[in-house]
């Protein structure tokens, strides 16, 4: 943990940088140049200058303040970890404004507000920046292309490198569809809407395109790596380090070309200057093969007037472009680099396609919760016994037992999260994460909550579950029952004046890619290899003192009747059955037979006859 005097002496040095190069504020997010929430360790710069660990959230200094914006799933954290000099600032708060609109009350006048243009994306400069001009202040939002927080923290100590671990494919036995099938399908969408090409960078969307997974951000099974694919061409920037002799010849033979991660740069250089001509020469038509050094080709198939739309089916229209289309979460260095008139911000097509899963995905998805239920049944049955015998269990050490479990499993291929096991008053803190040393004992007589997942080769898994190994108090089962109720879905009395989604969080799961943590008045969590065919239902209450509570599950077709995929028992000795409605005890009834008959004969596989009669018992009707 930081110092009280390392975190003085780092804003220090921060501040000397900023004088330096004539900026007032320095504005430091937590997300890397991707917009991954979830970070590789040489991308942490702003857990490194506020000591502040949480995945969310956004640093300001100025020559005199220093500030840190985070949701209220970390306020608690926060607190604890934030250094000296540091303000937390509790984002949500209706009293507490946004940091950019702090930024145009609180600077001074003509102001230069500076931030890596790597960090930012497109959109939000634009407005920010606009703003700024427009505000009495007459501010301006200044990239400083050398990020100040990496120079401080390479002079202090050595700085992780960013990592380059080995790149494999993922055959179409788990995703479905061949990469060429997808680009043909991206294509055809570029010509529909007249766009010469795209540039991905979200790292999700590019392990999606190409059907590869790596291992450079902890639980997420992503690389770093761009992409650009153009109506003729397609080029994948990644390190050549990562890339095996396998997956150089896969990506050969679907006639995607290959270039350094760090290319990127350049190719969008020679881009920008092709395309500036093509722009001001429209009647001309490029053609000709690629010089991949210089960037993507420059064949401009004819396209039809910007903002026109045109109908190419019953149910949908397009509107035309003749720009280059980037992500909503696609870097302002980006569309610098190729030229900011030469760009488009729209939802990616990528997201797009891969927001629906298809049949393969989703039988993936579905088998690998049946697999996790089986490790989740074998986990809370020695759970229960351990603890019946006296045994003495910390949060840290259960928590690799529930690993274990899962490792045993078919095609398991590590965690989506760090798991959150809690007992207590713990569980009440979200995203509470056991320390591995100094981590709390499990208590039997208080409530435990286990947040988990796994990522498969078939899928990713991510479910919570509440149990008391003792024996509850009433008040204990009336929280629990008015939470189960909420993620039942059939009354409003868990969830009451909100719709049922906005209780605490609807989550988009995808096959097996990462999971990511965002907050837009909820909590969600997205998965990014597509759906929406599975959404993940959160319903949680917590009081600090005590205890908290939380049922998680995923919910197939959500929208057209709401089947649970998340295969593990509720359980029944925390459900007061007096409070729940006929509909309600049919719910949970039918879940858990179908919960014992998909799980049962796994477990008696596996000769797990504890985890067996722990099943039985689980399921049993109410």
């Amino acid at each position: 943990m930081t110092s009280q005097s390392e975190s003085m002496s780092r804003l220090t040095k921060l501040r000397e940088l900023m004088r330096d190069r004539n900026i007032d504020a320095y504005v430091v997010p937590s997300e890397d140049a991707h917009a991954s929430e979830y970070l590789a360790p040489c991308d942490a710069r702003r857990s490194y200058i506020t000591s502040f660990t949480g995945s969310a959230g956004c640093a300001v200094i100025t020559h005199t303040e220093a500030r840190c914006w985070t949701d209220g799933r970390y306020w608690v954290q926060a607190e604890k970890q934030l250094g000296e000099g540091w303000t937390l600032m509790k984002s949500g708060l209706p009293e507490i404004p946004t940091w950019g609109a702090w930024l145009k009350s609180d600077l001074p006048p003509s102001s230069r507000m500076g931030i890596d243009p790597t960090l930012i994306p497109q959109s939000e400069s634009t407005n920010l920046s606009s703003s700024l001009t427009a505000s009495p202040t007459n501010s301006s939002l200044v990239p400083i292309t050398e990020n100040l927080i990496d120079i401080i923290w390479s002079e202090e100590q050595p700085k992780p490198s960013r990592p380059t671990n080995e790149i494999f494919h993922l055959s179409t036995q788990y995703t479905g569809e061949s990469v060429e099938a997808k680009i043909s399908r991206i294509r055809d969408k570029l010509k529909k809407i007249g766009s010469p090409g795209t540039i991905v960078t979200s790292l999700d969307e590019i392990a999606w395109l190409f059907n590869l997974r790596g291992a450079d951000i902890p639980y997420n099974p992503v690389f770093f790596a761009y992409a650009i694919l153009t109506r003729d061409d397609c080029t994948l920037f990644a390190s050549p380090k990562s890339l095996t002799d396998p997956v150089r010849e896969y990506l050969h033979k679907n006639g995607i070309a290959l270039l350094d991660y760090d290319q990127i740069w350049n190719s969008l250089g020679s881009w920008q200057k092709r395309l500036t001509v093509e722009r001001s020469q429209p009647q001309v038509n490029k053609s000709g093969d690629v010089d991949m050094e210089d960037g993507p080709s420059s064949k401009k198939a004819k396209t039809d007037k910007k903002g026109e739309e045109e109908n190419t089916s019953i149910n949908e229209k397009v509107v035309k472009t003749d720009k280059v289309l980037i992500g909503m979460k696609t870097s302002w260095a980006i569309a610098k680099a190729v030229g900011e008139d030469n760009v488009e911000v729209r939802r990616s097509i990528i997201e797009e396609f891969k927001a629906k899963k298809n049949a393969t995905e989703i039988e993936g998805f579905r088998r690998s919760h049946i697999r996790d239920g089986v490790a989740l049944a074998r986990y809370f049955a020695w759970m229960e016994e351990v603890l019946h015998n006296g045994e003495r269990w910390s949060e840290y050490d259960a928590a690799l037992v529930l690993e274990k479990y899962r490792k045993e499993g078919q095609w398991f291929m590590g965690l989506s999260f760090e798991t959150i096991s809690s007992t207590g008053a713990n569980a009440a803190i979200i995203h509470y994460a056991p320390p591995k040393e100094g981590s709390a004992m499990i208590d039997r007589n208080q409530m435990y909550l286990c947040d988990s997942g796994a990522q498969y080769l078939d899928g990713t898994t991510d479910i919570t579950r509440t149990l008391h190994f003792g024996t509850p108090t009433e008040e204990e089962k009336r929280a629990f029952t008015r939470v189960l109720q909420g993620h039942i879905g059939t009354t409003d009395i868990a969830v009451k004046d909100t719709p049922f989604w906005n209780t605490h969080g609807r989550d988009e799961k995808r096959a097996f890619t990462r999971v990511l943590q965002g907050h837009i008045a909820l909590d969600t969590a997205v998965f990014p290899q597509g759906t929406t065919e599975g959404v993940d239902i959160i319903v949680r209450a917590e009081t600090s003192r005590d205890f908290g509570i939380k049922v998680e599950g995923m919910v197939d077709r959500l929208l057209s009747g709401g089947v649970e995929i998340a295969m593990c028992p509720i359980q029944i000795s925390l459900v007061d059955s007096s409070l729940l409605s006929p509909t309600e005890k049919d719910w949970l009834n039918e879940y858990h037979n179908e919960v014992f008959e998909k799980i049962g004969p796994l477990l008696k596989e596996v000769n797990d006859e504890r985890a067996y009669r722990w099943l039985e018992r689980e399921c049993r009707s109410i």
